[in-house]
């Protein structure tokens, strides 16, 4: 390790912004240089600082921020020590390297879906699904089934992160990306998650679902189906039987906001 960035990794322990973000950008400048060795200090001293109490030290995000681009700039060499970092590390800090590994994208597909398949730990599945859920890249399709597959699961945190990267995909492909029979297999598992008794999830899945919508995924029935549901959750039925959680209602507003502006510019367009 040269005597430069050793300095840039002892700035990191400091305590104040302007310190920290100083070695941080001393150890962007260097990205591509770095040796094995230097690689595994630089993960192992940047990613420190997701472990930042965010409530504690709200002043400490934007230096946050700026190690999780620096790392996912570091490139896919990281992967492993990213990958070993998850053994680890909290919660809040396996949030921000599930992040890093997203934002290097398709490299760190093969093993995220390792780590989901393999782990027997929910919490780490839930990393994994978190992280393919924010590649930007159609390479995600190849692994779906599996993501399809973790909607069912029983723990909280991995149908959260399912349903959140199926939304996320659906951004991503069009309607003939994708056969009609896995469409309607995803259409039949949210379907089912509408009435799951958490709150989150239910709010969660109506925003997939209009994704679904407004992307053409869905076909007409299933789409007059949302809409219906869309209404009841949020109390514009005759039947006053509204969802009791707001963010579910608000959710369900929002959806149909989107569709009444996706068929005031289908009509334009007519």
């Amino acid at each position: 390790m040269d005597g430069k960035l050793q300095k840039d990794l002892q700035k990191i322990a400091g305590h104040d912004l302007e310190t920290i973000t100083a070695g941080l950008e001393g150890i962007r400048a260097g990205i591509g240089e770095f040796g094995r060795d230097d690689l595994l200090q630089v993960v192992d001293t940047v990613g420190s600082l997701f472990f930042i109490d965010h409530y504690e030290r709200p002043d400490l995000q934007p230096a946050v921020d700026l190690a999780v681009e620096l790392l996912v700039e570091s490139g896919a060499d990281i992967i492993p020590y990213i990958m070993d970092a998850f053994d680890n590390s909290d919660m809040k800090a396996n949030l921000s390297f599930a992040k890093v590994l997203g934002g290097i994208g398709v490299a760190a597909i093969p093993h995220l879906i390792e780590l989901y398949r393999h782990s027997d730990d929910p919490y780490k599945q839930s990393y994994a699904l978190y992280a393919l859920g924010k590649i930007k890249d159609r390479a995600i399709l190849a692994v779906l089934p599996d993501v399809i597959q973790a909607v069912d699961s029983d723990h909280l945190e991995v149908r959260d992160s399912a349903i959140r990267a199926l939304g996320k995909t659906m951004e991503l492909i069009g309607e003939k990306e994708i056969a009609t029979d896995r469409r309607d297999a995803i259409w039949e598992k949210l379907f089912h998650c509408l009435s799951d008794p958490h709150a989150t999830i239910r709010a969660k899945t109506i925003r997939t679902l209009s994704k679904m919508e407004t992307g053409g995924l869905l076909s007409s029935e299933q789409g007059q189906q949302f809409q219906v549901v869309c209404r009841r959750v949020a109390g514009l039925d005759h039947r006053n039987r509204w969802d009791r959680a707001f963010i579910v209602r608000k959710e369900a507003l929002e959806a149909l906001e989107a569709l009444e502006a996706l068929e005031a510019l289908e009509g334009l367009a007519g």
